[in-house]
């Protein structure tokens, strides 16, 4: 160190002759500037078009696979369809081939039968009805003639608040051996088969069978209702009860309605009920159909005439939309009355032919159940036909026993 001494003497005296060194800067600066970062420069990402390019390519892939798949299946239907039309082809000729065949044989078969003398043999008795031996006809009522073989069992049905009266034609096979020998009166009927009728599927209401008992004595029905009947919850309701009795028990002469003990039934804003008479008489028969298209004849409840001539006449008009005319407005005819028929005469000549078959036995056995209603026949005059949907028209129209007959399905 004694060495040195004089070099270290000669540094102390360099340094102190360097200049002071000076740092204006306040400290707000300083800190200020030591807060402020450098920017970072971000580095592109160049992995990003490698990834759209990648995707795009399998995107591509998919869209390929798919169309030639779709490709694939419909040269597959388009083969199935078209051997399922060469089978049909082939199951269509083969059908004819046998229908031919059968023909063949059916005609060989009656001629060996008519060479014989002998008669074919009859088919199956149908059970459904009377309409069944004469499916030309456009008629809808049942006529007497058309009762051999089957008991009528009439019954009122409804549909939205309309009482329909119809006639079921039950096979005499049916009768014999629900009932045995004895004939059924309507109270038996009704109480045996009433529950039977598929109402709803023949397009009326759910309706029967009544609620309480049903008996006959003698001439007389008796209808026992239990305290909680709804029969005269409302006027309709009323209304319909009642002429639902009166198309059910034609055979009757009065309906007694009463209380469980006996004692004559009260409903509601009526009083004690009188006894009912069945029959619907002095009234017109105008069409009506229901809600499911089917047309009906329907006698005019509640709007009596005094004549049966003002009650053919009131069949040109309707009194209500429940209730369409039978006869058309623009047809002019004179209607003449005695004790016991009726005469419509055509004022030009009358051509049944200009009305749809259905509609002219529509009109026509109208014409005849509104004559029966006044206990009379009708005759039509000037018209062009003499026959007209199996009804000789040179003669007193024939009495329908009963309007709309239908087919006997139950449940």
């Amino acid at each position: 160190m004694p060495n040195n001494r004089w070099d270290d003497d000669h540094i102390e005296n360099l340094l102190r002759d360097f200049p002071t060194i000076r740092d204006d800067r306040t400290k707000e600066e300083v800190y200020s500037r030591l807060d402020k970062k450098a920017a970072v420069k971000k580095q592109p990402k160049r992995w990003l078009p490698l990834l759209v390019a990648a995707l795009a390519f399998i995107t591509i892939g998919f869209l390929v696979a798919s169309i030639l798949n779709q490709n694939g299946i419909d040269s597959a239907f388009t083969l199935n369809e078209q051997n399922a039309e060469s089978t049909a082809d082939e199951a269509q000729e083969a059908s004819t081939q046998e229908a031919e065949s059968a023909d063949s044989a059916k005609e060989e078969s009656s001629g060996s039968s008519g060479s014989d003398g002998q008669e074919p043999a009859a088919s199956e008795e149908s059970a459904t009805t009377y309409q069944d031996d004469n499916p030309q006809s456009a008629r809808t009522a049942v006529y007497e003639e058309e009762l051999e073989g089957f008991t009528l069992f009439t019954i009122g049905l409804t549909e939205n608040a309309m009482v329909i009266p119809v006639g079921f034609l039950i096979p005499d096979a049916q009768i014999a051996s629900d009932f045995g020998n004895t004939a059924p009166n309507s109270v038996e009927l009704y109480n045996k088969y009433a529950s039977q009728i598929d109402e709803k599927a023949i397009g009326f209401n759910e309706y029967h069978p009544y609620l309480g008992q049903l008996s006959m004595e003698g001439r007389t029905v008796k209808h026992l209702l239990p305290a909680d009947h709804q029969y005269d919850l409302a006027s309709a309701s009323y209304e319909v009860y009642i002429a639902s009795l009166q198309e059910t028990f034609t055979d009757a002469d009065e309906i007694l309605i009463q209380n469980e003990d006996g004692t004559p039934a009260e409903f509601d804003q009526i009083g004690p009920m009188e006894p009912v008479k069945p029959a619907v008489e002095n009234v017109a028969y105008y069409a009506h159909t229901t809600d499911g298209g089917e047309t009906y004849l329907v006698p005019g409840y509640n709007m009596p005439h005094a004549t049966a001539k003002e009650a053919v006449e009131a069949l040109k008009s309707s009194p209500s939309d429940l209730h369409q005319n039978t006869i058309p407005e623009t047809i002019d005819y004179t209607v003449t009355e005695t004790d016991t028929s009726v005469t419509i005469e055509f004022t030009a000549e009358f051509d049944f032919g200009s009305l749809e078959e259905a509609e002219g036995a529509r009109m026509l056995e109208s014409l005849a159940l509104t004559a029966k209603a006044f206990d009379k026949t009708v005759q039509l005059e000037n018209t062009k036909q003499q026959e007209w949907s199996g009804l000789d028209l040179s003669r007193p129209l024939p009495e329908p026993v009963a309007p709309n007959g239908a087919a006997w399905k139950v449940k």
